[in-house]
């Protein structure tokens, strides 16, 4: 026996901090996004060092970051290969987002898990254009 389908109710007013959300939310936007911040990365070269995301979820979520703004893509010199880095609005996300992976370093090693991220730490923030 089939479920009755109920659609998404629309929210009454729009919440900025769920755009948000909605723009990095699930397991490996997040990531991404803050690899591809530090440095340009290849396709099949991103999937390994996420480890664990399917080929499918990644490209899913690559162009839904590519539609937000956030991911841009470009041809690499020699072999033609399709780089992915984070857009100047990406990197702004990114560096907006560092003080809460801050406090998430600090929670889980609380708990007595021990994580690192990857890569090295992000450049300062470029001064701002008025």
């Amino acid at each position: 026996m089939p479920q009755d389908y109920e659609p998404k109710r629309v929210p009454l007013d729009a919440c900025p901090v769920e755009a948000v959300m909605a723009m990095i939310g699930g397991k490996w936007k997040a990531r991404a996004l803050y690899l591809l911040a530090v440095q340009p990365f290849a396709f099949a070269a991103l999937r390994r060092e996420l480890g664990g995301v399917s080929q499918q979820v990644l490209s899913t979520q690559l162009k839904a970051m590519q539609r937000d703004g956030l991911v841009s893509t470009a041809k690499r010199e020699g072999d033609g290969a399709t780089l992915y880095s984070a857009t100047p609005k990406g990197c702004e996300l990114v560096r907006i987002l560092t003080p809460v992976a801050e406090w998430g370093t600090a929670e889980l090693r609380a708990r007595g898990a021990d994580w690192q991220p990857p890569l090295a730490p992000l450049a300062p923030a470029p001064p701002s254009v008025s």
